[in-house]
């Protein structure tokens, strides 16, 4: 049986502050040469991402950006792009300013490129300020380009705010979106809507028809990861996870910040 092994990163992989440990990375390293079959499920893109990931030596392909993107960690190029359609976008976009969480905006033409109009608090200001780096434009405009280009819409706001954006979202067909706490955040969530094609699970089934996977072993923290959990073969979550997943996981390993993802693969190798 060929079987997946998908982890998410932030709030499983890493560590609180946003590393993968030496062990980690090392173990990880030496079971995928070993021959296990190991990639990430994050909503991170490949730019923000390649940082932490330098020295990981993934041979099958990452879910990105929840599943917008599925990228070659080696090559940071993009082997599948989910766009929205344009059609949907304006609708989208109006629903973040009628509830006033202006979002930011994705597109993707050979890079990403990112438009917002401005910030309601100080996590949103740090958000633009380490993203600007990362992305090839992150812009303040007056007013969005939307565009057939655009890949992901989100915001960063008071969970209270972010459940009344995904309940009117909620009645646009044709989109997915996801309705989460905002790792290292405090008390904020970020709400991201993208194409129907997106998302980490359909992400993994891409990779699953690609590569021949018949059995997936997927991990996670946050409620992003709720539907890769499951729907995998086999759903695991750390124990710093959400409510939702310790109750809809199978297996509940040690927490990010004690390796728990590299402890619980070097187990399953050992014991294959």
């Amino acid at each position: 049986m060929k079987t997946l092994y998908i982890s998410d990163l932030d709030g499983t992989l890493l560590s609180r502050d946003s590393k993968i440990s030496d062990f980690t990375r090392n173990t990880i390293n030496h079971l995928v040469e070993e021959g296990m079959n190991i990639t990430l499920a994050t909503g991170r893109s490949s730019s923000s991402a390649c940082n932490i990931l330098d020295g990981l030596t993934l041979k099958i392909p990452a879910v990105m950006m929840n599943g917008v993107f599925l990228t070659d960690i080696l090559t940071k190029k993009q082997i599948y792009v989910c766009y929205i359609p344009e059609d949907k976008c304006k609708r989208v976009v109006d629903i973040f300013l009628r509830h006033n969480s202006p979002p930011f905006i994705y597109s993707f033409a050979d890079d990403i490129d990112a438009e917002y109009r401005n910030y309601k608090s100080e996590y949103e200001h740090k958000f633009i300020e380490a993203k600007k780096q990362y992305h090839r434009s992150f812009e303040q405009v007056s007013v969005y380009n939307l565009t057939d280009k655009i890949v992901c819409i989100n915001a960063i706001d008071e969970n209270t705010v972010t459940d009344k954006i995904a309940e009117d979202i909620k009645k646009i067909e044709g989109i997915k979106f996801t309705n989460h706490y905002a790792n290292y955040s405090g008390t904020l969530n970020f709400i991201e809507v993208f194409s129907p094609k997106a998302g980490k699970w359909n992400g993994i089934n891409r990779l699953k028809e690609r590569y021949g996977f018949d059995r997936v072993v997927a991990i996670g923290d946050n409620l992003n990861d709720l539907e890769m959990i499951r729907n995998a073969d086999v759903g695991v979550c750390v124990k710093n996870a959400q409510k939702e997943l310790l109750e809809a996981a199978d297996i509940i390993i040690d927490e990010n910040d004690n390796d728990g993802v590299a402890k619980f693969l070097l187990d399953e190798w050992k014991n294959r």
